[in-house]
């Protein structure tokens, strides 16, 4: 018996707008699976949460509630405001706390807009997703979350997407990538370029987002670490982006956590 027949579409697209049928369905798929490993379940996971969608089709989920996305800046450049390309990547979101995964995704970082691409009988439109409903995303091995503006402590901090550069039990580390959009005139329009200018750095740390211009902001998070600090940044290579000097200084902070935890253990 099909609980899915032609005939029942008011049974599941009500269920459906809250993501119902999905939440009932899989979970009890799963409790039939034998025991896997933690890795194995993950894939499991994705692959029945592909295998559903793709039963029901993506475009009738109630993740495809967004508006249809409307371009705004006639481009020919390399210069984009998009995100890892112009091209539509492979990638996967949380919607209201709901994994989707294999969509067709592209950020748009001028705008801070996260796009999906829609086939079937959306005849392929572009969807601007809901941005508030999302809490992460995936993009080509590129994974962002959405710090939300009741979480920001701090004025220098906007809310937004993040590019989660380095995570750790004790913090982690972020990344907001920004565009400067130009103009350039051609012999009748007018085109866009959008220069990539310096990313913003923050840390989630002690429940709290800190914004990252210098290596000494991080030094003032970690003043129990100021000597350890101060001689492993003094003996890092020159010519450091700041990027990589703040990796490497976190990675570092995160072995000194650690040699203090296995002492606390030991005593």
């Amino acid at each position: 018996m099909c609980f899915l027949h032609p005939n029942h579409d008011f049974f599941y697209s009500t269920l459906l707008k809250n993501g119902g049928f999905r939440m009932i369905i899989i979970p009890a798929i799963l409790i039939l699976l034998p025991f896997t490993s933690p890795a194995q379940a993950e894939k499991d996971l994705s692959s029945h949460y592909n295998w559903f969608d793709s039963l029901i089709g993506i475009e009738n989920l109630e993740m495809h509630y967004g508006a249809v996305y409307v371009e705004k800046h006639r481009s020919k450049s390399k210069k984009s405001k998009f995100f890892p390309s112009p091209y539509f990547s492979r990638g996967h979101v949380v919607i209201d706390n709901l994994p989707y995964y294999s969509l067709n995704l592209k950020y748009n970082i001028y705008e801070d807009e996260l796009l999906l691409q829609v086939a079937n009988e959306f005849g392929g439109k572009v969807l601007q997703l809901y941005k508030e409903k999302i809490s992460n995303f995936t993009i080509a091995d590129y994974t962002f979350i959405r710090i939300d503006g009741s979480e920001i402590n701090n004025d220098a901090i906007d809310s937004g997407f993040y590019e989660v550069v380095l995570e750790k039990p004790l913090f982690t580390l972020l990344k907001r990538y920004r565009r400067l959009l130009t103009e350039q005139l051609g012999a009748n329009l007018i085109f866009y370029e959008f220069e990539a200018l310096d990313p913003e750095f923050v840390v989630h740390y002690n429940t709290a987002y800190h914004r990252l211009k210098k290596i000494d902001d991080v030094k003032a998070l970690f003043p129990q670490n100021t000597v350890q600090l101060n001689s492993f940044i003094k003996n890092q290579p020159s010519g450091l982006s700041f990027e990589n000097q703040l990796k490497s200084t976190f990675l570092f902070i995160d072995s000194l956590s650690n040699k203090e935890k296995d002492k606390a253990m030991d005593e």
